[in-house]
């Protein structure tokens, strides 16, 4: 209900009327190869983050010593992270956004990988999954823009196909991040993971950056 005033007093009204997009102009938008390179950045950095946070509860009660009591506020501060990154992306993504999607990305390779040292120490956990969610959901406003702009005449399907990559990118990393908690690597083998899936990231996000300037 919360959510639902919130976009009521907050989001425009769009124009009451326009041309529809056909399924034929959707389609064709989809060629533009950069469309493609975001969708993959959308499921690499859902993949790499939330491999580690799917499994975040036995990394906290057993590599950090926290009662299992203790792990619903700890996904707390990890909320608090997201929002505040969504919103924090969706500003400076705006004006400046490939400084903003390096910056996120960057910080969210760091940020698993601290977390993969440093998951002894409970005030750092705590910390880093904060800045994790931070970091880690700041660049989904950014893609969706991007994905939509690049497509020109399908920004249905382009907002479609965002949300499935970043789902696509969920369960891909949560599968792989489930073989890795029940190898040797223990509860600290999804924060491994992630930090696996997050370096791919620079990939397709240093590529559309090269188009991008080509094209100008």
């Amino acid at each position: 209900m919360g959510a639902a005033v919130a976009v009521y007093r907050l989001v425009p009204v769009g124009p009451e009327s326009g041309a529809t997009p056909s399924v034929r102009a959707e389609l064709a938008s989809m060629r533009d190869a950069r469309v493609w390179l975001v969708l993959a950045g959308c499921a690499i950095v859902c993949g790499s983050s939330l491999a580690a946070y799917s499994f975040i509860s036995p990394l906290l009660t057993e590599n950090t010593g926290l009662a299992a009591s203790v792990v619903p506020l700890v996904l707390v501060a990890y909320g608090v992270g997201a929002f505040i990154g969504s919103n924090l992306g969706g500003h400076f993504g705006a004006h400046r956004p490939y400084p903003a999607l390096f910056i996120s990305a960057g910080m969210t390779f760091l940020m698993l990988a601290a977390l993969s040292l440093f998951s002894r120490y409970a005030v750092v956990t705590v910390a880093l999954i904060f800045l994790l969610g931070l970091f880690g959901m700041a660049t989904n406003p950014i893609l969706i823009g991007k994905a939509v702009g690049y497509a020109g005449h399908a920004p249905t399907l382009a907002s479609a196909l965002s949300t499935s990559a970043f789902n696509l990118g969920t369960a891909v990393g949560s599968w792989i991040a489930g073989y890795a908690l029940e190898s040797a690597l223990g509860a600290t083998g999804p924060v491994l993971v992630g930090t696996g899936i997050a370096a791919l990231y620079f990939v397709p996000l240093t590529i559309l950056m090269l188009k991008d300037r080509l094209d100008a």
